[in-house]
């Protein structure tokens, strides 16, 4: 392993002696109409979501803001995009006194001449534009879908400019390593590759070596988070991706990490995580058997003989993968 990845100890990585990334947290207020397993988006409109991510990159001063040993900064984590169309129909199911929804608003207002204009692409029955922003009633889903997409868009796309610019006001040369996906729809994916130096993905699967941006995008994928577990020894949760026993664990991690290299677009894999969950679970009541070392320090050392195999021999196989790909473009296949 050449890097310390998401969520580490600011003590540790700060001591400067391997490759790091930093963890930038962040509120602000909710969009109210939003859903998602860790909870409401975030209002990108408000002004506590720029105020925060400036607080937060503000605290970054002197420490990992120009460190050379900082390869670069995340920004949320497994947000809540929904699909294409999620969010600005969250928007529309917030409150009237919801900025998002007040900015919606005042965007259709710009495309539609009259409110009549916008019912009747619609099929809706808006009195006026402000009974549009004391209603909470979704339009029908399929006659608003292309507004609802293209505003889709705007809040991604606001979303990822603020967070890269909190970035580089405080550390014009540190990278924007994005919010890591773990569900996420193509516009939201579009809008990271507008303004993210990387796109980062949590991938808990077996392989990502078809894992790709769409077309258009050129951004490096890094990975945010994977792991394998298994119940032979230690603990009573195998974690997301179950294996049967060490050995077969050890050898998930080699076909993952293996499966990035030959990928061109994957520039990195972070492991989650280093020792084994609390068996009586943390916060959320997660308690899996997915580190490296048990809750008693231990090491599982067919896991980490599997990392050190693989990474002996990563920049071998990731150039030789490379040669490959060029010599397969060079004969026109």
């Amino acid at each position: 392993m050449n890097t310390i990845a998401n969520w580490s100890e600011p003590s540790v990585y700060l001591m400067r002696k391997t490759p790091y990334t930093a963890t930038v947290n962040f509120s602000g207020r909710p969009l109210e109409g939003s859903e998602g397993y860790w909870g409401k988006f975030v209002d990108v409109f408000d002004p506590s979501f720029a105020d925060s991510l400036r607080k937060a990159m503000a605290g970054q001063k002197g420490k990992a803001a120009g460190d050379p040993w900082c390869v670069g900064y995340f920004l949320g984590n497994e947000l809540s995009w929904g699909n294409d169309t999620s969010l600005a129909a969250a928007a529309l199911a917030s409150p009237p006194e919801q900025p998002a929804k007040k900015a919606f608003v005042q965007w259709l207002q710009a495309k539609y001449p009259t409110i009549e204009r916008l019912n009747a692409a619609w099929g809706t029955q808006h009195a006026s534009w402000n009974a549009l922003l004391e209603s909470r009633n979704p339009p029908d889903a399929k006659k608003a879908a292309a507004d609802l997409g293209e505003f889709t868009t705007v809040i991604a796309e606001r979303f990822f400019q603020v967070c890269r610019d909190a970035v580089k006001e405080v550390d014009p040369e540190g990278l924007y390593l994005g919010c890591r996906f773990a569900w996420a729809n193509e516009r939201a994916i579009r809008a990271a590759g507008k303004y993210c130096d990387v796109v980062s993905f949590n991938r808990y699967e077996r392989s990502v070596a078809n894992l790709r941006l769409p077309q258009g995008v050129d951004r490096p994928i890094l990975i945010g988070e994977f792991h394998f577990g298994a119940l032979d020894r230690g603990m009573f949760h195998t974690g997301l991706v179950p294996t049967a026993n060490q050995s077969e664990r050890a050898a998930a991690y080699v076909a993952y990490v293996q499966s990035a290299l030959a990928n061109p677009w994957i520039v990195g894999t972070h492991w989650f995580q280093y020792g084994d969950q609390a068996t009586t679970g943390r916060g959320d009541g997660e308690n899996y058997q997915i580190g490296f070392v048990d809750i008693c320090d231990t090491p599982y050392p067919e896991t980490i003989q599997a990392c050190r195999q693989v990474g002996y021999q990563l920049y071998r196989e990731r150039f030789s993968a490379a040669a490959k790909a060029a010599a397969k473009n060079q004969a026109g296949e």
